[in-house]
């Protein structure tokens, strides 16, 4: 039997030289653009292992495991998405910097079924969020939001609850309230972590 994956988004951003940058851009849109993957698979054509594969290397080498989407080109600036299975998928992005010498990358990752939230962006360049909350009110509404202080957090909490939230403490003590018998509902607040 297969195991499915708990699954991660990533927010990411490349980040070098103009060229380099638009040399990964088109890479992408061209792989996009095939009919059938450049590498059987079980993603389609923007699997990451079929970029590893365009790009010289060999996915089974590499950990690629997930897609990506959203791409942005700005100049010598590429943004996508990811989604991969467990964690980022940092083997392929590296190996992305070692094809293309003068990119840095910065990602956001969210996985929460395993309360993963991560970032590597330590000086805020790309992604300023530092804390994000995962809710689920009991009048059954889904609600996911990052926020860039503490303070931005809890004045969410604050608005979306009812409740008066001014701490850490306070969201857990209103995730028990909501988590109670019959109720489903949760709140819980995250802090990014620097990896």
């Amino acid at each position: 039997f297969t195991i499915m994956p708990n699954w991660c988004n990533t927010s990411l951003v490349f980040e070098g030289d103009k060229q380099e940058i638009k040399t990964l851009y088109l890479t992408m849109k061209k792989l996009e653009r095939r009919k059938t993957p450049l590498v059987e698979n079980g993603f389609g054509v923007n699997w990451l292992g079929c970029l590893v594969e365009a790009l010289g290397g060999h996915w089974e080498e590499t950990y690629c495991r997930g897609t990506w989407f959203s791409l942005e080109y700005h100049g010598n600036i590429l943004r996508m998405e990811t989604e991969t299975a467990w964690s980022p998928c940092i083997e392929t992005y590296d190996f992305i910097c070692k094809v293309f010498p003068s990119l840095a990358y910065y990602y956001r990752s969210e996985e929460p079924m395993m309360a993963e939230y991560l970032t590597n962006d330590l000086e805020g360049r790309h992604f300023m969020a530092c804390y994000h909350v995962d809710a689920i009110l009991p009048n059954g509404d889904y609600m996911s939001e990052s926020f860039d202080s503490l303070e931005a957090a809890l004045q969410w909490v604050t608005e979306k609850s009812g409740c008066t939230v001014q701490s850490e403490a306070d969201v857990e003590a209103l995730n028990e309230q909501w988590h109670t018998g019959d109720n489903e509902g949760y709140c819980y607040l995250h802090h990014y972590r620097v990896v």
